[in-house]
């Protein structure tokens, strides 16, 4: 009968271990996708200067544009 029971431990923290690593990725993933949709337009717009994906002109012309928008 110990035998039995010492499966089932076994078994029972085994689950508990892998809901705990599921549960850190899913919240970890859930804190990225919320802070990146936090950011402000004017962040969004420098974190695609920075990562290069419009140059330099192309950030002025729309951080201006996104400040008149605004009304800044």
């Amino acid at each position: 009968m110990a035998t039995s029971q010492e499966e089932l431990l076994f078994l029972l923290v085994t689950v508990l271990i892998w809901v705990a690593v599921i549960g850190g990725v899913g919240a970890a993933l859930h804190a990225k996708t919320r802070a990146q949709r936090s950011r402000t337009p004017e962040e969004a717009l420098f974190q695609r200067f920075t990562a290069g994906k419009i140059d330099d002109d192309e950030y002025r012309h729309r951080l201006e544009a996104l400040r008149a928008a605004m009304g800044s």
